[in-house]
């Protein structure tokens, strides 16, 4: 069994190569090619009759989770043929409820609507199924099963939907290439996707070929979402308000056009409702001032010009850094606020004059044999940092050589002193499993500078299944005797004082 990701001096050489902070225009260019996350968070513009007004995304669905992200597929074509069942086997990373299902609907006609979907057994036991009422439009759709069914850690599942007469369905050849993950689901790649021609709904039995993805998913709540564990004093702090599906990202009903800007910024404009990931995967790169994104579909947000000479303020969007070793936001002068942030090394990197408000950093990027230490939001040295009301979570997993989160926020003086820093009022999600400590807090004698004047106060940590946030507790490296460092307010998910 593997330890967790340690933050020692024999770390140090790790967090200067992975976490620099700075790298010249030139530097950018030697950077290698950016392949996109997993198939769920790219987009692809679809051909065929105009799409109805889009429907409130399920992924929305208060407490629940699925596997791929909000935003269309990436590759997407439209089969056509008999009718058929099509789905995928996946597995819950905590016991919890299938509650619904949730597909992808890639032509507008009313007749493109599957019929039925189906929660199965991996043995082809049927265990909820619902009919499905026909819809127009394109994109996801979500239906609810008359009572939620009891899912178990661990175990396989199927997930299915049915075809009408004319067969239509989406697919993604080789989207099941590879496998996908997040905190609460694994969706296994290779020899995923399963389909069965039939006339009425029956076990997909069939594997696809060429490691299909059929796009329907599974609407999961975790037990931990639900069934919070039970203390008569204090009073939990309730889970709702804080930043997620619900009140992040591109707005429910927002139509996206396609983007014809550059993807290196070098003069003062606005980009809203826009879909800049489909031209610019890589990233957009900020040269100038001035820049504003909001509601917008983009790619990793590079404010990196000079030393400082560059600005973006960014706000009811979702940034899809894929699979980088930087940061999905990275830079200076960067304002975001209701931002759900996926992919990259880290979420948030900020050098110097940063504000994150009401945003979900989370689903970092770490490749099965690599050794990234990711973060939700990190600065390896800077000054004027506001995170306010933000859900907090790293999310990767321990692998084999030793990759994995370092903490939800991580204050690492690399490279210059941290300083003016204030952390006030977010939600520490825990990973018992990765993250040693769920924040460090900028005062570690391996690194070359200090950290003052850091605030945090009013935050809520939590507890997770070993009760502690992290590995080893909640937070590390905070120093109450640094000059103007303050710690107050912050308190457990049950309600008790966490001290550093």
């Amino acid at each position: 069994m593997h330890s967790p990701v340690r933050h020692t001096p024999t770390h140090a050489p790790q967090h200067t190569s992975q976490h620099t902070p700075r790298r010249s225009p030139r530097r950018l260019r030697r950077l290698a090619p950016v392949a996109l996350l997993a198939a769920g968070l790219g987009a692809v513009v679809l051909t065929g009759p105009a799409p109805a007004a889009p429907t409130a995304d399920p992924q929305r669905a208060a407490a629940t989770v699925g596997a791929f992200g909000k935003g269309q597929p990436s590759g997407v074509v439209v089969r056509r043929g008999p009718s058929r069942e099509v789905g995928m086997r996946f597995s819950p990373k905590t016991d919890g409820k299938a509650v619904g299902v949730r597909y992808y609907k890639a032509q507008a006609w009313k007749a493109a609507t599957p019929r039925s979907a189906t929660l199965w057994s991996r043995k082809g036991k049927k265990l909820a199924r619902t009919s499905i009422a026909p819809v127009q439009g394109t994109g996801w759709q979500s239906v609810k099963f008359s009572s939620k069914v009891k899912l178990s850690k661990g175990n396989v599942y199927v997930v299915s939907v049915h075809t009408r007469g004319k067969g239509i369905h989406a697919a993604t050849p080789g989207g099941f290439a590879k496998g996908h993950s997040n905190a609460q689901l694994r969706v296994p790649g290779d020899r995923n996707g399963w389909t069965s021609v039939s006339d009425r709904p029956t076990y997909p039995g069939s594997e696809a070929r060429g490691d299909t993805n059929y796009w329907v998913d599974v609407r999961f709540k975790p037990s931990s979402a639900q069934d919070p564990t039970p203390t008569p004093t204090p009073t939990p702090t309730p889970a709702g308000g804080w930043p997620g599906p619900d009140n992040t990202g591109v707005p429910a009903g927002t139509t996206l056009a396609p983007y014809t800007g550059p993807c290196t910024i070098t003069s003062a404009r606005t980009i809203s409702g826009a879909d800049v990931l489909s031209k610019c995967q890589d990233a957009l790169v900020i040269q100038t001032t001035g820049v504003v994104i909001e509601k917008s579909l983009v790619p990793g947000v590079w404010s990196i010009y000079g030393d400082g000479d560059s600005s973006v303020t960014i706000s009811d969007s979702d940034v899809r850094a894929g699979a980088v070793s930087t940061a999905g936001i990275w830079g200076y002068n960067i304002k975001a606020t209701r931002v759900d942030v996926t992919g990259g090394q880290h979420s948030f990197q900020c050098n110097n004059n940063c504000e994150v408000t009401d945003s979900w950093l989370h689903d970092q990027h770490n490749p099965d044999g690599g050794s990234f230490h990711n973060n939700a939001f990190i600065s390896n040295g800077g000054h004027t940092m506001v995170v306010r009301h933000n859900t907090l979570h790293c999310t990767s997993i321990l692998n084999s050589t030793d990759g994995g989160c370092s903490g939800d926020l991580s204050l690492f003086g690399d490279f210059d002193p941290i300083d003016d820093v204030t952390v006030d009022n977010n939600l520490f999600r825990a990973n018992n499993s990765s993250i040693s400590y769920c924040l460090y807090g900028g005062a570690s004698s391996s690194k070359p500078y200090e950290a003052t004047n850091v605030r945090v106060t009013n935050n809520v940590f939590e507890r997770g299944a070993n009760r502690k946030c992290g590995v080893y507790g909640p937070v590390t490296s905070f120093d109450r005797n640094a000059a103007g460092n303050q710690w107050s307010g912050n308190v457990w998910d049950s309600g008790e004082a966490v001290n550093p």
